[in-house]
């Protein structure tokens, strides 16, 4: 039976419905004091200079003239403008600019959701996913991306997907490439996914986050280039290594769902940080430059990665994935077995003899024994020698 992340307990403080946050309440107790982020989902970040270096004339004496004031709801002109260049036959007035990821999420299935409604999803899932809808009173149908075949590697559940949309369904909640296993859909996958939807009338709302960092083939169309009523979800966090800056957004050529986003917006965070906004344009201006840069260091760790095992197959087990900056890699059995059987004990020993942190798989609905191996920063190689030391 497929599941979804780690259920709180009875006693868990529950947030307008929504339990606490699973991987963001580990974070908080974790992130901030080990040396190696193991199990991060974005890649090394820029500092404010180093960005400011892709900025032309007009873009730095914006950035030096910029006043602190409110900004509008929808978003900066010409950040939206800068987004939609992203969205072949999209214009900015086709986008909502969020605070982050989150924001952007939250106002795409407010506008979008109402209560008795049948959701499809995939699982294992980032939490925001499946516990935003559910809150909404949407009921969820889940379906399973698996690990398969004599090699036991993380497949997109084309299949399956396909099987679940039917008639009483009122939307899809798809994630690709997705988060943790680093599959992807493929092209042909992706239009055919988009037709059976337009013909069941049945919205999509893709995280499309990791787009742009595909590794297997080409990469797929974004939801809202094959549907009008499709909503595409980005960031600049996870290709461009500016998770700091909390720029999200929403694409979709829906007027009336964009409009619920931002009557939503005025209870959420009202506008985006203006620093930000100038900022995120430089960067999206600067696409190729910047996701050039993250694709040159995942490619430098796959091969750190296959090195490291080559040389240490009695630590975990891993397949290279699809897509993204993470994979869900598994504890070796050697090693499982040295611990009692128990996976907690093993993640506890790397964090406590390494300095290493990885994301336990339960948080996802993952396995006990599997966790999220993140590959997009430069201190990998560091990281990997620290847990054979350990």
């Amino acid at each position: 039976m497929a599941t979804g992340p780690e259920v709180p307990a009875p006693d868990t403080p529950r947030l307008g419905g929504l339990p606490e946050f699973a991987l963001e309440r580990f974070f908080d107790r974790f992130e901030f004091e080990l040396p190696f982020q193991l199990g991060s989902s974005d890649p090394d970040t820029l500092s404010v200079s180093d960005l400011l270096r892709h900025a032309d004339a007009g873009m730095q004496r914006r950035w030096e003239t910029l006043e602190l004031s409110y900004r509008t709801c929808a978003g900066d002109p010409e950040l939206r403008a800068s987004v939609a260049a992203l969205y072949p036959g999209r214009s900015a007035d086709d986008v909502v600019i969020a605070t982050g990821g989150a924001e952007a999420l939250l106002v795409a299935f407010a506008a979008a959701v109402m209560p008795g409604d049948v959701a499809v999803a995939l699982t294992p899932a980032y939490q925001s996913l499946l516990e935003l809808p559910r809150a909404l009173g949407a009921r969820l149908e889940l379906v399973a991306v698996g690990e398969e075949g004599p090699e036991r590697t993380w497949r997109f559940p084309f299949e399956r997907l396909m099987a679940s949309l039917a008639g009483h369904v009122r939307l899809l909640v798809l994630n690709t490439p997705h988060n943790p296993t680093g599959v992807a859909a493929t092209p042909e996958q992706l239009r055919a996914i988009v037709a059976r939807c337009e013909e069941k009338g049945i919205r999509i709302i893709g995280d499309e986050v990791y787009r742009g960092l595909e590794w297997d083939g080409p990469a797929a169309p974004s939801v809202t280039e094959c549907s009008d009523r499709a909503v595409a979800i980005g960031v600049t966090s996870k290709v461009y290594g500016l998770a700091g800056l909390r720029i999200g957004w929403l694409v979709t050529g829906d007027a009336g769902l964009r409009r619920r986003a931002v009557a939503i917006k005025d209870y959420t965070t009202l506008c985006a940080a203006g620093p930000s906004e100038v900022l995120a344009t430089i960067a999206l201006r600067a696409h190729g430059s910047l996701l050039e840069r993250t694709r040159a260091r995942c490619r430098a760790n796959f091969a750190s990665l296959a090195d490291f095992l080559a040389a240490h197959p009695e630590l975990f087990t891993w397949r290279r994935p699809a897509a993204t900056t993470i994979s869900v890699a598994g504890i070796a059995t050697p090693l499982l077995t040295r611990h009692g059987g128990e996976p907690e004990r093993v993640f506890a020993r790397w964090r406590e003899r390494a300095g290493v942190l990885v994301i336990p798989g339960p948080i996802f609905g993952c396995p006990a024994d599997r966790f999220r191996l993140g590959f997009g920063r430069a201190d990998l190689p560091a990281a990997l020698a620290a847990l054979a030391a350990a």
